[in-house]
């Protein structure tokens, strides 16, 4: 097994790794070059110039992965139409399986949290969490968060790596809104 499968395999528990996962060179490379990267807007303009030739579970796999590990002030755009690819394999990609073994509990309308930014009119990205929205609301010095109700099959993933219960949806439009709350 090379060194960066080695490295993923230590920052996470082996069994916890899609069933999808087959080494792959290309990948590999990639993989490599994506750790240069990471933590940077980089990592997303690189994956989207190498995509093309990625195996499915790869794609999902670094898609999310570096989605996690840096998704502030990078292109949204280009996030939104990396995220709506059609490829195969994405629930079971995308999401570690103990991420998908929660997501598949999730009920079929879901009640989310967000905290806007001044002016946000587009945006992908939710919690669970009222206490991590409001952390956000804190850190965007705004003083309200938003509660909308999301079908399940409209979201694309869930990330719990971060710590922030973190949703995916691509459709704004979809989210509908409960209520704005104060702070």
């Amino acid at each position: 097994m090379d060194k960066f499968w080695m490295k993923m395999g230590t920052a996470i528990q082996w069994n916890d790794i899609s069933p999808n996962f087959r080494p792959n060179s290309f990948d590999t490379y990639v993989a490599t070059k994506l750790l240069e990267y990471e933590g940077s807007p980089r990592a997303v303009i690189f994956f989207d110039d190498v995509c093309d030739k990625l195996t499915d579970y790869s794609y999902w796999f670094f898609l999310g992965t570096i989605w996690v590990s840096y998704s502030g002030k990078s292109e949204l755009q280009l996030w939104k139409r990396l995220f709506a690819s059609k490829r195969a394999t994405r629930l079971t990609s995308i999401m570690k399986p103990s991420e998908l073994a929660i997501f598949n509990t999730l009920p079929n309308n879901i009640l989310v949290y967000r905290a806007h930014r001044y002016e946000e009119k587009d945006w992908i990205s939710y919690t669970l969490d009222q206490a991590i929205a409001t952390r956000f609301a804190r850190e965007r010095k705004v003083n309200e968060i938003s509660l909308y109700r999301l079908r399940r099959r409209d979201v694309i993933a869930l990330f719990l790596r971060r710590g922030e219960q973190e949703i995916i949806m691509l459709q704004t439009e979809r989210a509908k809104l409960i209520e704005k709350m104060l702070l």
